[in-house]
C-alpha cells in the first residue's frame, strides 16, 4: 500500500534524525581525548573540548551533520491529519458520582473504528444537561465543544471532529441511556438484525425498544489485508437459511501475502458480545478481542441453549501455512466475569485470558468432542444440532453485584477453535442460530 505525504515525511525526519544520532556518537566516541572531524582530520583534545565548552562542541557536530543530512534539520513539522475521538468522559463530581453504577462507567475508551459512543447511568439520572468531555488526536478540534452542555434525553448528539491541518473530519454519535442494560429471565439472540456497514455485516440486538451493538466480529481485521473483499467473502456473514429465519454463517478463511508476513495467514470466523478493534490486531492479536458486555441480572445465568453444525475443512495449517497432522474443530461457550477487581479497576477480558482469566466466575461450554489441546469442542456436525449447557460455578454470586452490572458476560462462537493463534484449516465453517440464555 502507498505511503501517504504524511507518512513519507514521517519517516525521512526520523531518518534523518537517526543519522545526526549516530554520526554525534560516533564522532562523540571515538576516544575521550580524540576527536576527529570528517574530512580536515581537525584534532580536538579533551582539554581544548573542556575550554570550548561542551555546548559549543555539540552546536558544531549538529551543524557539521545537518550540512549532511537529507533534508533540513529546522523543517517545520507538517500538521497532524488525525481526527479521531481517543477517550469520552463525563467528569463525576461529588453528587453525580451518584447517576453512575461504576467509576469504569464515566469514561469511555474509543476503539479507532468506532462512532458510536455511548454511556450508561442509573435509572433516575437526569440526562437533560450532561457534558461530555473527549480527548482527542493532537491538534484536532471537536464541535460542539468538549464539555459544552446538551440534552442527551432525545437521543444521540453529533460531533465532528476536525483534524488539525483542517484536511479531513470524523462524525460520532454520542449517546447516554438510563439504566444498565437489564438481563431478562430468558432472552433469544434470533441474529436477525444484521446489517451491511464499511463492507462487512455486523449484527444488533432488540433490547426494550432499543438496538444495542453488543455483538462484535473480527471483519474489520480482515478487511485491513482483503479491503476489495465482497460481504459474502468475510469470515462471519448472514445467511437467509439458518435454523429459524436468518442465521450466521462463520467460515476460517485465507487472508493474504501482506497477512503471511506477520505470520497471520488465516482468519476465523467468529461472533461474541464484546469489542474488536482492528488497529491492536497488527500490534498484539490477543488484545483485538475484548470479550463481555455488563449486564444487570435478576437471576444468575443457568443455561445456554441454541443451534449449529459444522464441517471442518481439509487441511489443518500452522503460522506459516505448513500442514499440520492436526484436524479442525468449532467452538461456542458463554463466561461470566467479575468486571472490577479487588482495587476497583475496570476488567476486560481478551484472547488470552477469556477462559483462564481469576475474575471468571461460570463457564458455559458447548460441544460433545474435545479438540486437540483437550478443549470441549463441536466436531462434524452436517445437520443442525440443537444444544443445551448449564454454566459451571466457580465461585458464588455476589446478588448486589448480579443487579448492579457487576458482572460482564459474553458468548463466543468461532470457526476454528485455536484460530485465535492463527491455526486451523481454511473452509472450516460454523453455522449459528437462536441461542438463548436463561437465568434462574
Amino acid at each position: 500500500m502507498a505511503l501517504s505525504s504524511f507518512q513519507r515525511n514521517f519517516a525521512t525526519r526520523k531518518l534523518n534524525h537517526q543519522r545526526i544520532s549516530q554520526k554525534i556518537t560516533l564522532i562523540y566516541n571515538k576516544e575521550k581525548n580524540l576527536i576527529t572531524k570528517d574530512r580536515d582530520s581537525y584534532v580536538i583534545k579533551e582539554k581544548d573540548m573542556k575550554t570550548m565548552g561542551f555546548r559549543k562542541f555539540i552546536t558544531l557536530s549538529l551543524s557539521t551533520v545537518c550540512a549532511l543530512s537529507l533534508s533540513s534539520c529546522f523543517k517545520d513539522e507538517p500538521l497532524n491529519a488525525e481526527c479521531d475521538i481517543e477517550q469520552a468522559y463525563i467528569h463525576p463530581g461529588s453528587w453525580l458520582k451518584l447517576w453512575f453504577t461504576n467509576a469504569s462507567d464515566t469514561l469511555v475508551n474509543v476503539q479507532s473504528d468506532q462512532d458510536k459512543i455511548e454511556f450508561t447511568m442509573k435509572p433516575f439520572a437526569s440526562l437533560k444537561k450532561q457534558a461530555p468531555m473527549f480527548r482527542l488526536t493532537p491538534g484536532a478540534t471537536i464541535q460542539p465543544e468538549s464539555g459544552s452542555v446538551h440534552d442527551f434525553s432525545k437521543g444521540p448528539v453529533t460531533y465532528v471532529v476536525t483534524s488539525e491541518d483542517k484536511q479531513w473530519t470524523r462524525t460520532y454519535q454520542v449517546s447516554i441511556k438510563k439504566g444498565q442494560t437489564t438481563m431478562p429471565n430468558e432472552i433469544e439472540f434470533e441474529f436477525e438484525n444484521a446489517y451491511l456497514s464499511k463492507g462487512y455485516y455486523n449484527w444488533q440486538e432488540n433490547w426494550n425498544g432499543n438496538k444495542l451493538d453488543i455483538w462484535a466480529t473480527g471483519n474489520s481485521g480482515f478487511k485491513m489485508s482483503n479491503s476489495s473483499s465482497k460481504p459474502e467473502e468475510y469470515p462471519t456473514l448472514m445467511i437467509e437459511d439458518g435454523h429459524r429465519g436468518k442465521g450466521v454463517q462463520l467460515t476460517t478463511r485465507r487472508t493474504s501475502k501482506i497477512a503471511d508476513m506477520v505470520h497471520k495467514p488465516i482468519a476465523a470466523g467468529n461472533l461474541f458480545i464484546g469489542q474488536f478493534d482492528a488497529t491492536d490486531a497488527l500490534r498484539d492479536a490477543m488484545k483485538a478481542t475484548k470479550f463481555g458486555h455488563p449486564f444487570s441480572f435478576d437471576a444468575k445465568p443457568a443455561k445456554l441453549e441454541g443451534w449449529y453444525k459444522y464441517q471442518a475443512g481439509e487441511k489443518f495449517t500452522d503460522k506459516n501455512m505448513k500442514e499440520l497432522d492436526r484436524h479442525d474443530y468449532g467452538t461456542i461457550y458463554a463466561v461470566l466475569y467479575e468486571n472490577i477487581d479487588e482495587k476497583g479497576n475496570a476488567v476486560l477480558l481478551y484472547g488470552d485470558n477469556v477462559q483462564t482469566s481469576k475474575q471468571i466466575v461460570a463457564l458455559a461450554l458447548v460441544g460433545e468432542t474435545h479438540d486437540d489441546n483437550g478443549k470441549v469442542a463441536i466436531g462434524n456436525t452436517p445437520e443442525w444440532h440443537h444444544f443445551s449447557v448449564d454454566f459451571e460455578y466457580e465461585k458464588a454470586i455476589d446478588p448486589i453485584k448480579l443487579k448492579n452490572g457487576g458482572y460482564s458476560l459474553t458468548i463466543v462462537s468461532s470457526s476454528s477453535s485455536d484460530g485465535a493463534n492463527f491455526l486451523g484449516a481454511v473452509g472450516s465453517t460454523l453455522w449459528i442460530d437462536s441461542f438463548k440464555l436463561i437465568c434462574k
